[in-house]
């Protein structure tokens, strides 16, 4: 069951993507929002693949010199249905 104000699942992938640059930097999640001067969960959100924004992703891609796609890889419909039904296993366990 999809939640509402949650089309998509948690990508891990992604989060781990953007974490490595944040560390690089010692920087975390608040600190990128305010540099990019973008709301702080909308940045979180996205970066969580929970919100999909091309425009915040090219912010937040171009804020550490890399393509959106290299920290933000697309997914296929398929890939999103495998990771919508590993987060529902999850939550029912």
């Amino acid at each position: 069951m999809r939640r509402q104000g949650r089309p998509y699942p948690p990508d891990k992938e992604r989060r781990i993507l953007v974490m490595i640059e944040l560390a690089k930097r010692n920087m975390n999640i608040s600190d990128l929002a305010r540099a990019l001067d973008i709301v702080q969960s909308v940045v979180s959100n996205v970066i969580n693949g929970i919100r999909h924004s091309k425009k915040t992703e090219a912010k937040i891609a171009a804020f550490f010199g890399k393509d959106a796609q290299e920290l933000f890889p697309p997914r296929s419909k398929a890939e999103i249905a495998a990771m919508r039904e590993a987060e529902e296993t999850r939550s029912a366990a």
